[in-house]
């Protein structure tokens, strides 16, 4: 049995942000279709650091950590409220509920890639870090990422049936 750890996000972490952001199986779903640099990489995430991102000139709360497997860094995750952060293809996230969490997650290190840990850490991280301030939680991974919506599906999302959804698949997970 795996130890889960979820430290929260350091400008020390950086550099490992950078490596997994720079891997196929990260760079083809996450972060804007950019070959990353390290300095892109801090001017990113130095405010998630300090649990904020500006969207618009208005700072609102974010909340980034790494993820660990028994001590080691092999991803990353972050939450945030969902009406907050307007989603990427400019469609409006319909009311789900009063109190309602987004997250985004990957596993960068590619050894701990397809080993089932997906599930399994997006449900301590929910339970751990997410419930105590929302009732659901929301994830829009691309339709194309068949693996990380098995993994939702598996931790127990659902999907919303809407057309709206553009190019992602809209997923739901009420959080009891």
């Amino acid at each position: 049995m795996h130890s889960f750890y979820f430290t929260p996000l350091q400008s020390s972490h950086f550099p490992l942000l950078y490596k997994w952001m720079n891997t196929d199986s990260v760079a083809k779903w996450w972060g804007e279709n950019l070959t990353w640099s390290l300095e892109d990489i801090t001017q990113k995430y130095e405010s998630y650091c300090k649990g904020y991102k500006r969207i618009g000139g208005v700072t609102k709360p974010i909340y980034a950590f790494m993820v660990e497997v028994d001590s080691q860094p092999i991803g990353f995750v972050q939450y945030y409220n969902a009406y907050d952060f307007p989603r990427e293809d400019g469609v409006t996230l319909p009311k789900l509920s009063d109190k309602l969490a987004a997250i985004d997650f990957y596993i960068g290190e590619p050894d701990f890639i397809g080993k089932g840990l997906g599930p399994i850490i997006l449900n301590a991280f929910l339970k751990e870090h997410v419930k105590p301030m929302f009732n659901a939680c929301f994830v829009d991974p691309d339709y194309a990422n068949k693996q990380a919506i098995r993994a939702y599906e598996k931790a127990g999302f659902q999907r919303i049936d809407s057309s709206l959804q553009g190019y992602a698949v809209w997923m739901v997970k009420i959080l009891d």
